[in-house]
């Protein structure tokens, strides 16, 4: 686990995220209305509106330096130097500015859409997926044990915010409509975005804080990762339950740290 407050800005940590290649992709998000209004409902976001407000305007000059006038993304310089570059000072003019709780919230959020975890960002799209599976059909004697009925209200009330589907995009001002605009004409990037990649981390996180807030010993974090696992190899996605409590595990333990 990541000692509190550290930032994805050091070289070891940089080099992990070129290759992930979504570096841009959180500044994109970070700064439009409709996410950080979204993210702030879900509860994903502690540090109050203020520090929400100022990411979103130092991700707006970032995305602005990205894009440099073009009018297309896709035409602007892709390389990972560039994105690590970008990207390191980013996260260095919010380290200046942002609280502990504020830089907490931005860590969490990094690592979720970056993928930078046990799990790839196809394993936990499935593992939500399967769960919205395992309530469409009815929750049955094994899961409702597996889970724990704690568990089960609060998948319930995050499928209900998350939704089963794409996260709709709903633009709030001007920024928001001409950044959409700019990913090669073909609109719906961002929401394929929070959808894909932030989505299922929300999910994740709020059962992984649920199981520490009820007290769950390992043998419970494990049954639980093991009926997970196996409900998303039914997608044909496999999953290794021990990653898959590790990775609750360290969820927790970062949310206790709010």
């Amino acid at each position: 686990m990541r000692p509190a407050g550290r930032f994805l800005a050091s070289h070891e940590d940089i080099e992990l995220l070129q290759i992930s290649d979504e570096t841009d992709n959180v500044i994109f998000l970070l700064s439009t209305d409709w996410f950080s209004t979204w993210m702030f409902s879900l509860g994903q976001w502690r540090g109050g509106q203020a520090s929400l407000a100022l990411t979103k305007d130092v991700a707006r000059r970032a995305a602005s330096d990205i894009l440099s006038g073009s009018t297309d993304y896709y035409l602007v310089d892709l390389s990972p130097t560039r994105k690590a570059a970008t990207f390191d000072q980013f996260m260095k003019e919010l380290k200046a500015c942002l609280d502990g709780k504020a830089s907490r919230d931005l860590r969490r959020l990094v690592d979720s859409i970056t993928g930078h975890s046990l799990l790839s960002r196809d394993q936990r799209w499935a593992l939500k997926a399967a769960l919205i599976r395992a309530m469409a059909l009815g929750l049955g004697a094994d899961a409702r044990a597996a889970l724990g009925e704690g568990v089960v209200a609060v998948v319930i009330n995050m499928l209900e915010l998350l939704g089963a589907g794409e996260i709709p995009f709903q633009p709030e001002s001007r920024w928001d409509v001409e950044l959409d605009s700019k990913f090669g004409g073909l609109p719906g990037r961002l929401e394929d975005l929070a959808s894909a990649a932030y989505a299922p981390s929300v999910l994740l996180q709020e059962v992984a804080v649920a199981t520490r807030r009820l007290h769950y010993g390992q043998p419970d974090v494990a049954r639980l990762a093991e009926w997970w696992a196996g409900a998303a190899q039914h997608l044909c996605m496999y999953v290794e339950p021990r990653s898959l409590a590790i990775h609750l595990d360290e969820l927790g333990g970062l949310a206790g740290e709010s």
